[in-house]
């Protein structure tokens, strides 16, 4: 299994985690938050469910409610610095602009960052 993780579980790691979970066939993902806030950001759902990809997390979790030896790899897709001490041995950082608050083009252009570096991510992973 592979966590994304971002600072508030509500953009970033969201996306992340749906489109890694549409284009697998094989492996799972799940994410978390540093600081997970109250509710996923409305504007990541909807982006999310127009480009066809489906989630199916509720709200956002936190790394203290998750078990970080059950996942394989977890990637960081934040660029604040709390997002640097993960304590698992196979930590991979992406640093992607939080688009919280910020236009829905930027919304629209991180989706397709975090896409592109996933589909790179599943042929690295053997899953292509």
């Amino acid at each position: 299994m592979i966590l994304f993780v971002c600072i508030h579980n509500t953009c970033r790691s969201v996306m992340a985690e749906a489109i890694f979970n549409g284009l697998s066939r094989r492996w799972r993902a799940e994410s978390a938050g540093i600081e997970p806030a109250e509710e996923i950001d409305p504007i990541t759902l909807e982006i999310i469910r127009n480009r066809g990809y489906k989630i199916e997390k509720t709200k956002p979790v936190g790394l203290e409610e998750i078990k970080l030896k059950d996942f394989q790899l977890v990637v960081t897709v934040c660029d604040e610095s709390r997002c640097v001490n993960i304590p698992h041995p196979n930590v991979e950082r992406w640093y992607i602009e939080n688009p919280k608050g910020k236009s829905k083009e930027v919304y629209e252009r991180v989706f397709d960052e975090l896409e592109r570096k996933i589909k790179e991510l599943l042929k690295k992973i053997g899953e292509s």
